[in-house]
């Protein structure tokens, strides 16, 4: 029988957050809230520091995108 396998207590997972913590250069505490905010879903927890990282590259505020765009890429 196989121990209690969820997203959060998987090494694979783990190694994953830790990637984005040094790709992005964001805290893990900001990693893990977005993985909670979207159900440990490896797709949109990437893409949601994609779109963070192309944002900050290109100088552009949040507040300036429409709040149905970012609901429509990352739906809770």
């Amino acid at each position: 029988m196989k121990g209690n396998n969820t997203p959060a207590t998987n090494p694979d997972f783990a190694m994953f957050l830790i990637g984005l913590e040094q790709k992005y250069q964001v805290a893990m505490d900001t990693i893990l809230r977005v993985a909670a905010k979207f159900g440990y879903n490896k797709g949109k927890i990437r893409g949601y520091f994609e779109v963070q990282s192309y944002l900050k590259n290109k100088n552009i505020p949040a507040e300036h995108i429409n709040t149905q765009m970012v609901n429509k890429w990352f739906p809770a």
